[in-house]
Parts: structure tokens; sequence; C-alpha cells
């Protein structure tokens, strides 16, 4: 639904939504910027009227936001801001006019980044940076037209869509590798050709994969990680996501926040995300390809691969890296930041791309 002049959005709609327990998102633009709310049904508990329009000032390094409502909202929407520039980074962070850090950002998008949260407050002005922790560059893009949040991208085969970096692809080198400082073999970046399980040749620097049935846990050396599930990019998708799924979107795109967890020596991210699900009673649904020696994630908490698009699925990261191998096949050090994160676009929109072949 648009967003009128005056940002009024009449009671008798909230209503309507509450009633259908539907998810509907308003749309409008200010400055050059699209935006969009994203409204779920469950969480209106009073409908009244209510002023959606947003100010919106797009700075090199920055974002000012000032929302137009003179009264708090009593349910928490989520508001996508839809840029004209590339943030190199994954995450962001809200601000309020004394510089006070109020909630995170996540950063999606395929062309252009596209800002996603949860507000914590409708009323007064606010300010959105980029967390320093992880920004590599801020590309402005010229055009004429506002950005989209999704690219034309074919897929020939299962082994070339996202499907690969979930899950698919993986392998056990024989050459190519060197060790690093706690005994992981890394790549050295001289394979030029894919091995015996398909796996593309690892960047240089990157943990080679480990062959699971090589590996032996010990129970007795635990370490921790950081681990998170979320799906913030189907909130900019809603209109591909499978009807039969919107009971089951969390309303702010996150299914497990990030936490800090214990493993075991020799686990791996399959290993760790199987115990947390299970511990967390949060559904999870893979299976095994023999010929790729993998697990494949199929489903986590209901969401399904081509639940949002032809182009959707599961993808994981650690470290800022979404390997091209499988997730069984990644063997956990200490410290390490693990990210499940849900994709609409082959990986293009949460900066995994490169993972499955795309840019």
């Amino acid at each position: 639904m648009k967003i009128s002049d005056n940002g009024i959005i009449e009671q008798a709609v909230f209503r309507q939504i509450k009633d259908d327990n539907a998810v509907v998102t308003f749309s409008g633009e200010s400055n050059g910027c699209k935006y969009e709310w994203t409204v779920f049904g469950n969480d209106i508990a009073n409908p009244d009227n209510m002023n959606l329009a947003v100010e919106i000032t797009e700075n090199f390094e920055q974002v000012d936001i000032a929302f137009k409502s003179d009264v708090d909202f009593e349910f928490s929407p989520v508001l996508s801001i839809y840029l004209n520039s590339v943030w190199d980074c994954d995450n962001a962070v809200v601000y309020d006019t004394e510089n006070r850090a109020l909630c995170g950002v996540s950063v999606t998008g395929s062309e252009n980044t596209i800002l996603n949260f949860t507000v914590p407050e409708t009323t007064g002005e606010f300010h959105i940076e980029p967390d320093k922790a992880d920004l590599q560059e801020i590309v402005v893009v010229e055009s004429d037209e506002l950005p989209t949040e999704n690219s034309e991208i074919s897929v020939q085969n299962k082994q070339d869509n996202y499907l690969t970096p979930a899950g698919h692809i993986s392998g056990n080198a024989v050459s190519g590798e060197v060790f690093s400082g706690n005994g992981r073999a890394i790549s050295d970046g001289s394979q030029t050709e894919q091995d015996k399980y398909l796996t593309d040749p690892v960047p240089e620097g990157k943990p080679l994969p480990v062959d699971p049935e090589n590996v032996e846990i010990n129970e007795q050396n635990e370490y921790t990680c950081t681990f998170s599930i979320e799906c913030s990019t189907i909130l900019n998708n809603i209109d591909e996501l499978n009807p039969e799924k919107i009971d089951v979107l969390p309303t702010d795109g996150i299914v497990f926040p990030a936490t800090e967890v214990t493993f075991y020596d020799g686990e791996s991210v399959y290993d760790v995300l199987q115990r947390i699900c299970r511990e967390n009673n949060i559904h999870m649904e893979s299976s095994w390809t023999p010929m790729y020696n993998s697990a494949y994630v199929e489903g986590i908490s209901n969401l399904y691969e081509f639940d949002c698009g032809n182009l959707s699925g599961w993808m994981y990261r650690v470290n800022g890296w979404y390997p091209n191998y499988g997730c069984s096949r990644y063997q956990l050090k200490e410290n390490e930041v693990v990210e499940w994160r849900y994709t609409c676009d082959l990986g293009n929109d949460i900066g995994g791309g490169y993972a499955v072949g795309g840019e």
C-alpha cells in the first residue's frame, strides 16, 4: 500500500490487518529514497490512525531519519530504507540525537543497500551509520530511478544455485594447503581446479574443508563461538513469500539472536546448528548428499528453499566469509562468528553472491 502525502493510514486499515492476521507493506518516498514499513497483524493490539511518513536524508556515511508521527506506535513494525549507495558492511546502528546507540540494523540488498530494523521509537529524529567494525567501502550509485532489491540471475541447475554454499559443495584438499597457528589447514591459493567433491578452489587464506568422517570430536575440549540465524531479507520480499509461511516469519527477521555458544573440539558448523535448533525448539530440516559428501540445510524455522522466490534459501557465513563448501565440512575454531542468513537473490542480497559464482 502506498503512503499518502500526509502519511496518515486510517484506523480501519489497521483493524483489517489485525482481523486478517495479515502482513502488509506500506511504501513511501523521501528525498529520492524509497522506504517501506512491514506491519504484522498479530502485532497490533489497539488499531488507530497512524502517521507513517518518514523524512530521509542520505549522506555519504550517514542516513538521517525524522518520523512525522507525534505518538509512538503501540506495535513494532520493521522499517526498510532503500539507499542510492552501497555500504560494504553487514550491520549498521541507529543512534539518537545524543549519539546513543538504540538498535542494530541488518544490511541487505543486491544492487543497492537496504537498511532493515525494528523501530525502537516512532517519534523524533535519528541517524544510521555503518558498523565501523565491518565497514569496508561506500559506493555511490548514480541512477535516475529508485533502486530495486532484486537482480535477474539465471539458475542453470541445482549445483549452480544457492544450494551450493548452504550445503552441497564441499571437498577435502590434498594439496595447496598451509597451516595456521591453531593447526587449521588453510588455502595457499594455488588450487586451480575442483576437487573430487566438486569444490571450487578455496580463496587464499581461507579454511579448507574437512571430511567429517576423518574427524574425531573431543568433548573434553570446549570452546565458544558466536552463532545467529536471521531472515530479514524476506521482509523486503513479502510479495514473493509463500502465503502459508506468513505465520512462521519472525516479525523482526531474527530466528536466533547473536549468542555465544559452546562447541566441542572437532565439531562443524552443521553440528552446532543442529544442537542450537534442538535445544531452542527451532525447526530444522537437512539432507545428506553422498556425491558432495556434505549435509544440506533445507529449512530452518519452517522457512525452506524457494519459499520466497526461486533464488531463495539458507546460506552460512563465518567471520564475514561465505564458504564455497558445505556447513558439515567447516570445522569450527575458537571465537569464530557464524551467521545463518536467508537469501532471496542467490546470495546477492546478503553479500554472498561470489560464493555461487555471482558478482
